[in-house]
């Protein structure tokens, strides 16, 4: 079994030696690297693109919060595990998408849920016959020039090509990314950066993209967010983030 690579963002040397020390049990993940501020980290986990950053709040230079976006912004397939002696900043975690916040003192009971979550997810075989044959048309497509036209995505499994004009929405549910057309949903191996980047959606929210085409209204919600109102059977309300909203206002010229 090929090892998930690990990295440990902590300012205190000897909280960062412990949870090295709990995490060298399971052989099945290689700590590769310590930092002890969020600079540094940041520049060791795009050099070296860890499978999962675990990862402390309140340190110098840049906190854990913000370090999170930037991993992500990186690239958005990093798990990370917040590690911190402070319960206030679970939502801030929830928002960056985070796999789980663990709270010190250490509970190695607490961390073996924790890496059974990132086995579960990580280390498992995922090489069903259907999701190679899922992933060989994805690297064959991301090899092209030009912009897909289509998404392949998984259905009572067989592979369904979509074309993009029938896609509502693309969204993320119990950690897997699926496509919304317009009476139906599919499973994808693409990511939510991946399929940004090939259909040039608009990224509503964190776990939202959304076809722009097919937008039926759109509404006030609450604390400068806005809903979208789709155009499916089901006329489904997709959330735009306060941060977006503006950036769609410009898009549709209001």
């Amino acid at each position: 079994m090929k090892k998930i690579s690990c990295i440990i963002v902590e300012d205190e040397i000897p909280a960062a030696e412990e949870l090295k020390y709990i995490l060298s049990e399971y052989e099945f993940l290689n700590v590769c690297a310590i930092a002890h501020d969020g600079e540094n980290g940041f520049n060791i986990i795009k050099s070296q693109n860890p499978a999962v950053v675990f990862l402390d709040i309140n340190m110098p230079i840049k906190n854990g919060i913000d370090l999170a976006t930037d991993i992500k912004e990186f690239n958005s397939d990093i798990e990370i595990v917040f590690v911190t002696a402070y319960e206030e900043h679970a939502l801030e975690a929830f928002e960056v998408a985070a796999l789980d916040y663990i709270l010190k003192p250490y509970d190695e009971k607490r961390i073996k849920n924790t890496i059974n979550r990132i086995y579960n997810k990580l280390a498992k075989d995922p090489n069903t016959e259907i999701t190679k044959t899922i992933n060989k048309i994805i690297n064959k497509l991301d090899n092209t020039q030009n912009a897909i036209q289509k998404i392949p995505c998984e259905y009572h499994g067989k592979i369904i090509l979509i074309p993009l004009e029938d896609i509502f929405y693309c969204y993320t549910e119990n950690e897997k990314i699926y496509v919304k057309t317009y009476n139906n949903k599919y499973f994808t191996n693409y990511t939510m950066n991946r399929l940004q980047k090939k259909s040039k959606f608009f990224r509503a929210h964190r776990s939202y993209l959304v076809n722009l085409d097919n937008i039926k209204e759109l509404y006030s919600w609450f604390n400068g967010t806005y809903k979208l109102v789709m155009n499916d059977m089901e006329t489904s309300e997709v959330p735009i983030s306060r941060n977006n909203v503006k950036k769609l206002k410009e898009i549709l010229g209001i």
